[in-house]
């Protein structure tokens, strides 16, 4: 085939549609394999490039399109959960006067079921507000080991509820610039990870220390472990591994995503050592230095 030929071909509006840009690269080194023309290539490769932006531009506009749903219908349905919720609570402290134990249970799972639809909208909030570029931080001064505290007493009753205990060891370390209620959220995270993948009886431990210019905090689980296979998927988003939770609680497999983003934004980096041995830490780090 000519130059010419070549080219005209590929220039077919009805050839152009039934390639797409894999093809078009096998064809292009098919062709520089044969005959030497720049001209050609050069068209060629315009074209590809061509391609590919507009592919991508629509692919944006999809998902600012998909964040934005997202974000609205979260918002909508958020604040009638949050009174299913609070209506919910109010029956199970016999606030409205007493139940009956089959009352008392169907509140319970009433409770239950809106508390899980209120964590998984929260979280696709945050990912719509993460990846639409509206995720700002709030960032002040303060002592990440006082955070760890607070949060570890909240957790307390969740691990007893499964015979649980949470043991930890904390260092001093020096004041660091970071979003309290973010890096909060990141904790809660890993932390009810940890009681959730562990059997009942076991231990969790967090740990906090100084390394350098930065503060790494680490939690890790006497659970059955990640498949070494499966953990590159683990920061995704709506992954559901075949490690199960071990009382049969509920995951909407984004928390670790947004865990990542949120790690990420204070230019620090979250990782995972697992094996079916030892069990699974999860560590993050936070520079010490302003950002």
């Amino acid at each position: 085939m000519t130059a010419e030929e070549f080219i005209q071909q590929y220039y077919k509006g009805e050839r152009l549609q039934q390639h797409n840009a894999n093809e078009l690269i096998r064809e292009l080194i098919a062709h520089k394999a044969t005959e030497d023309d720049n001209e050609i290539t050069i068209q060629l490769m315009t074209n590809l490039i061509l391609q590919y932006s507009e592919a991508e531009k629509n692919l944006i506009q999809l998902n600012n399109l998909k964040n934005k749903f997202l974000g609205m219908a979260s918002h909508d349905l958020r604040n009638p959960i949050v009174s299913i919720r609070g209506f919910s609570e109010m029956f199970l402290n016999e606030e409205l006067g007493p139940l009956n134990d089959e009352q008392k249970e169907f509140m319970g799972v009433i409770n239950k079921v809106s508390n899980e639809m209120l964590g998984l909208l929260n979280d696709l909030l945050d990912i719509s507000a993460i990846e639409s570029g509206k995720f700002e931080l709030v960032l002040k001064m303060a002592q990440i080991k006082l955070l760890l505290q607070e949060r570890i007493r909240l957790m307390e009753s969740i691990a007893k509820a499964k015979g649980i205990s949470i043991q930890t060891e904390l260092s001093e370390t020096a004041d660091t610039l970071f979003d309290y209620g973010r890096i909060a959220q990141v904790v809660d995270n890993l932390v009810s990870n940890a009681i959730k993948f562990s059997p009942y009886g076991k231990i969790v431990y967090v740990y906090l220390s100084q390394i350098a210019n930065e503060v790494v905090i680490k939690v890790r689980d006497e659970g059955h472990g990640i498949p070494i296979e499966e953990q590159p998927r683990l920061f995704g988003e709506f992954q559901k591994l075949s490690t199960r939770p071990t009382g049969g609680e509920k995951s909407t497999g984004l928390g670790l995503s947004i865990a990542k983003k949120i790690v990420e934004a204070h230019n620090g980096k979250i990782w995972v050592e697992s094996s079916t041995i030892s069990g699974t830490t999860f560590a993050f780090n936070l520079p010490l230095t302003s950002h």
